[in-house]
Order: C-alpha cells, then structure tokens, then sequence
C-alpha cells in the first residue's frame, strides 16, 4: 500500500521535502493562477483550524419579567413569570480586524 502511495505521490509532483513540510504542518503558500496572488492567509491547515478569523460579537440576554395578570375572556389568573432572549435575532461576526 506504501508503495502505491509513493508511486502516486511522485507521478503528481509532490517532492520529498513538499510532503515532508506537510507532514509537519508547515504547508508551502499556495497562489492562484500565475502566482499573482498569495493565498497563505486564506487557506485551510490544521494549524488555522483552531484560530477563528471571525469573532463572534457579543448578543446580550435581556431578562424580562412578567407581572401576575388576569388574561383571557374569563380573567383566569396568570403568575408572575420571567424569560430570557438574546437581544438580536441572529448571530453576528465581525470581519479580521474589527474585534480586539
């Protein structure tokens, strides 16, 4: 099976010190097209697998309490209640260098 990998690896042009330097998780920056652009900072590794590129902002929980009230046609008691919320509907990110 190692051998069918070897055979594989170098038929695609993957040298030695290219797949040792994967191993150790320090890939090669990849470029797009003719090498015009360097996409190091936007690729997926495992070392940026942990790091997050986009925070996630703060949404607050509101607490609201309800007072005991008569609610309905027959004016049956409710108790007094509370319940929690997060303030905004959905969860926000901010871009790379917007959050500390």
């Amino acid at each position: 099976m190692m051998e069918v990998y070897e055979q594989h690896m170098n038929a695609s042009g993957v040298h030695e010190a290219d797949q040792a330097r994967e191993d150790l998780g320090q890939r090669t920056p990849r470029t797009l097209g003719h090498g015009d652009r360097d996409l190091a900072g936007y690729t997926r590794d495992a070392a940026h697998e942990i790091e997050q590129r986009f925070t996630r902002l703060p949404n607050p929980t509101l607490v609201m309490y309800v007072f005991p009230h008569l609610a309905g046609p027959d004016a049956a008691p409710v108790p007094g209640y509370s319940t929690a919320f997060p303030m905004y509907r959905q969860t926000h990110y901010a871009l790379p260098g917007e959050a500390p």
